[in-house]
C-alpha cells in the first residue's frame, strides 16, 4: 500500500470513528443523535453523563454567551451557535451550573469540531456539537416533554489523543511502513548475498598443491591464474576446485568467500558435488 493510501485510510477511519461513536441519547425514547466532541475540555467518562437537556429559559440567551439562571438541577445546556466563540459559550454554561453543553447550528447542516485558541484548562465540563437537523430535533423534543428531558451523553470511542498526536500518526505511519519495507528488503538482499558466497571453512578444506613447472605436460604451456592473470611460478600454492580448475589460493579464496561461490571459469557451484564425468582441465591451467 502506498504512503498516500495509508494517509487517506487513516484520515477516513479517523473521520468515521469521530462521527459515529459519540451521541446524545434521549432516555425516554432511546433516540440517538450523533454529535462531535469538542477539542477542548474533559472527555466523557466510561459511564457517560446523564442530565436534563434544556435551552436557556430566556429566548434572548439561546446563544449561551453569558451565564444564565439554571432552568433545572443537573441540566445539560442546549445552546445555539453564533454571537460568541465556542469556548466562551462553554465557560458561560459551566458558570451557570451546567453538567455539559450541547451546541447546535440552526442554519447549516454540517459537522465541525469546536476548537479554542489559548489555554482552556479552566474548562471543566464536556461539550459537543450537533448539526442543524439534530439540533432542531433536540430543541423540539425538549419543548414537548412536560418535565425536563433526560438525556445521556455517551462517551466517544475515538482514541483520546490530541489532534497533534493524531496528525503525527498519520504522517509517521507511512514513514514507518516504508522503513519496514526497506529493512525487509535489506534483510532479503543480505540473505541472498550470503547464499551466493561459499563458507570459509568449506573453501579452506578444498585441496591445494604447489606449482612445479617441470611437472607441466609441456614446457611451452602458458600457466596463469585466471583471476589475477599472473603467471604461476614455482612453489606458488594453488587451490583445486571440484571442477578441476586451479587458481592462486589467495585469489580464489577471496573470490569464493566475498564475491561468488562459482568457479570463475566454468561457473560451477563449488558447494555442489562436481559431475563424475567432469574431468575438464583448462589448457592454460593444466599441470
Amino acid at each position: 500500500m502506498s504512503s498516500w493510501r495509508v494517509c487517506i485510510t487513516l484520515l477516513v477511519l479517523f473521520t468515521i470513528v469521530h462521527l459515529t461513536h459519540a451521541a446524545v441519547i434521549v432516555v425516554a425514547t432511546n433516540e440517538t443523535y450523533i454529535d462531535r466532541v469538542a477539542a477542548f475540555g474533559p472527555r466523557l467518562t466510561e459511564e457517560g453523563l446523564v442530565g436534563r437537556l434544556l435551552p436557556p429559559s430566556d429566548e434572548e440567551e439561546r446563544y449561551g454567551c453569558h451565564p444564565v439562571t439554571p432552568p433545572t438541577e443537573n441540566w445539560v445546556a442546549l445552546i445555539e451557535r453564533g454571537e460568541c466563540s465556542f469556548v466562551d459559550k462553554v465557560r458561560a454554561m459551566q458558570e451557570s451550573g451546567a453538567l455539559a453543553a450541547v451546541v447546535g447550528d440552526k442554519h447549516y447542516n454540517g459537522w465541525i469540531t469546536m476548537y479554542a485558541p489559548g489555554d482552556t484548562s479552566d474548562v471543566l465540563i464536556p461539550s459537543v456539537f450537533v448539526a442543524q437537523h439534530q439540533y432542531q430535533a433536540l430543541l423540539q423534543l425538549s419543548k414537548s416533554f412536560r418535565e425536563p428531558m433526560l438525556v445521556r451523553l455517551v462517551k466517544d470511542d475515538m482514541l483520546t489523543w490530541p489532534l497533534l498526536d493524531m496528525l503525527l500518526v498519520v504522517v509517521l505511519s507511512p514513514a514507518v511502513m516504508m522503513l519496514f519495507i526497506y529493512l525487509t528488503w535489506r534483510l532479503r538482499q543480505r540473505q541472498r548475498r550470503k547464499n551466493e558466497l561459499a563458507p570459509t571453512d568449506f573453501v579452506t578444506k578444498l585441496p591445494v598443491r604447489k606449482f612445479r613447472r617441470e611437472k607441466q605436460q609441456s614446457q611451452d604451456d602458458h600457466a596463469e591464474c585466471a583471476i589475477c592473470l599472473e603467471d604461476y611460478v614455482d612453489d606458488d600454492i594453488l587451490r583445486t576446485l571440484p571442477c578441476r580448475h586451479e587458481f592462486h589460493t589467495t585469489c580464489v579464496d577471496a573470490w569464493l568467500t566475498t564475491h561468488k561461490k562459482f568457479c570463475p571459469i566454468c561457473k560451477h557451484d563449488i558447494c555442489r558435488k562436481a559431475p563424475e564425468s567432469s574431468t575438464e582441465r583448462t589448457p592454460l591451467l593444466s599441470a
